[in-house]
């Protein structure tokens, strides 16, 4: 058995080669790519990177190579390989996941990284752990405690719920339900839908819907939580791809929950996170608070690449509102009334200074 699987990992590398990636990458992106017109001719590359880095000169911050079996777990299952932290700007780390290696290595939250595989620049410490193999450790230092400590972590997969957070807040004399959603993969429309029923027996007074760090994902689970909140005729926005086909997505004539809705969003809310900000602000209502988004009101569709599991997520489709707009503009989704990081409290206050709590019952 151990011979037949040397055998064929042999086989896999000597017919993956990086000609038939290249070559795949080049037809892919003469055929599908959203911004083929800004390119007048694609050069010759040694290899993927190349590629990929040629995009990234033209202005492409979005179209990357993945594992399919990756793409698989993180879009059915909410599961993704890595170690399973979350920090903040000074390197705080602010969320360490369930079972993830992060929580069996005993990190905590308000542990400080110092470094991870030797890189002390926190804007690289993603890509790092990115391209570390699963293999190989990922090795940190960390100050906890105000010590310093070495720690070397194997990558894992682990989940990570879509509703990171869901309970009651109260405003005034009014009841709100509060979820936090930080991503849109398949199983967020199951746990959204459960937390709006939680809502409605409780009787709340309105909605809060927090998306800050929210880097997107599925359009069909932004348009099937949006399908929960909003109702209408017609269409509610569309698809536009390069080649001018043409995706629209109507309302749905009932939505679970008719009550005002509050959005907060922050510098990492993206792509489906910000067509559901803005579809909840333009046709519910919807006051949003925190920072100026990211602004991509792009979407990609995957390309296999080669026979071992490689596959190309190109960016080929803009979201698009019914007059023609950009569901965002390049410079994001501007708020209502800006709160430093998405922070509650301070969106709180900005939800009651734009509508008296005393109003919270009305629908908006």
């Amino acid at each position: 058995m151990l011979l037949l699987l040397l055998v064929y990992v042999s086989y896999a590398q000597e017919h993956c080669t990086k000609e038939e990636i290249v070559s795949k990458l080049r037809d892919y992106i003469s055929r599908y790519y959203l911004w083929k017109h800004k390119i007048d001719t694609l050069p010759e590359w040694k290899d993927e990177s190349d590629a990929i880095a040629f995009l990234r000169s033209k202005g492409d911050r979005w179209t990357t190579i993945t594992k399919l079996e990756d793409d698989r777990n993180w879009y059915s299952g909410s599961k993704i390989l890595g170690i399973g932290i979350r920090w903040d700007e000074d390197g705080t780390i602010v969320k360490v996941f369930d079972n993830s290696p992060a929580q069996r290595a005993g990190l905590k939250p308000k542990d400080i990284i110092y470094s991870i595989n030797g890189e002390t620049d926190r804007s690289k410490w993603s890509t790092v752990i990115r391209s570390t193999p699963a293999d190989k450790p990922v090795k940190l230092v960390v100050i906890k405690d105000g010590i310093f400590v070495e720690m070397e972590i194997f990558k894992d997969y682990f989940v990570v719920s879509p509703i990171e957070e869901k309970r009651i807040v109260h405003l005034g004399n009014k009841k709100l339900g509060y979820i936090h959603l930080v991503n849109f993969t398949n199983p967020a429309v199951k746990g959204f839908a459960e937390a709006l029923q939680y809502f409605k027996e409780e009787g709340v007074d309105a909605l809060i819907i927090n998306l800050s760090n929210n880097s997107g994902g599925l359009i069909s689970v932004a348009k099937a939580i949006a399908d929960m909140l909003i109702s209408g005729e017609g269409v509610m926005f569309y698809l536009e791809s390069s080649t001018n086909g043409i995706s629209v997505y109507e309302f749905k004539k009932e939505k679970m929950l008719d009550k005002p809705i509050f959005v907060i969003v922050n510098k990492n809310t993206a792509s489906a996170a910000e067509l559901l900000a803005s579809l909840l602000r333009r046709y519910a209502g919807a006051i949003v608070a925190g920072e100026p988004t990211v602004g991509k009101y792009v979407g990609s569709n995957m390309y296999p690449l080669n026979d071992c599991g490689l596959v190309l997520r190109l960016i080929t489709f803009a979201m698009k509102l019914p007059d023609g707009s950009f569901v965002v503009g390049e410079k994001g989704l501007e708020p209502d009334c800006r709160v430093e990081k998405g922070n509650l409290e301070k969106a709180l206050d900005c939800f009651k200074s734009v509508i008296a709590p005393e109003s919270l019952s009305a629908s908006p």
